[in-house]
């Protein structure tokens, strides 16, 4: 399976007021779903947010994101993405693998206006005061579904994750950086 991102070439965007915008794309991604998938991953030793909606730190440098009561992914943004072929069968009794990684491109805003900025795309208010650290909204930006996680990266510094359809991440990436402009003004 090829690894290259649907963003190739847009790897970096800096705006205004220390803004970021950067693909993670070939970061690795997956996730599992099922009536199973919740006691599957604690019985495997990951940290889980307590509802859906959440991201929460797991491990050492990932998270893992409730996007339901069945669904979650498991983020690792500083390691590189497999190339191995996804399997189909379940991982446990009612526990099905996800393979975001080939369908979502991951997207990352950093910087003090991003709020503001996503303000511009987004009718959900992303301002810290409504969407702390650990929340999580599936919701349009830009006129697109994505799924947006509020959480620190890295370098513990805040950031919004944007999960979009990978044959919408081009469309996204210039809407973000379009808006991003926009700030100056």
């Amino acid at each position: 399976m090829s690894l290259r991102s649907p963003l190739e070439g847009c790897e970096l965007t800096e705006g205004p007021g220390g803004l970021l915008l950067r693909d993670l794309s070939l970061a690795r991604r997956n996730g599992v779903r099922g009536t199973g998938a919740r006691e599957w991953l604690l019985s495997q030793g990951h940290t889980l947010p307590d509802a859906p909606n959440q991201i929460v730190a797991s491990g050492e440098s990932g998270f893992v994101m409730s996007l339901s009561h069945r669904e979650f992914w498991l983020l690792q943004p500083v390691s590189e993405a497999s190339s191995s072929r996804p399997a189909s069968e379940a991982v446990a009794s009612g526990v099905w693998p996800l393979y975001c990684q080939h369908s979502h491109a991951w997207l990352q805003l950093a910087g003090e206006p991003r709020a503001e900025v996503m303000a511009k795309l987004c009718g959900v208010d992303l301002s810290e005061a409504a969407f702390p650290l650990g929340s999580v909204a599936q919701t349009q930006v830009a006129r697109v579904s994505v799924s947006i996680a509020a959480h620190q990266n890295e370098n513990e510094q805040p950031v919004f994750s944007i999960f979009v359809d990978q044959s919408l991440a081009h469309y996204l990436w210039e809407a973000i950086e379009d808006a991003m402009g926009e700030w100056l003004e």
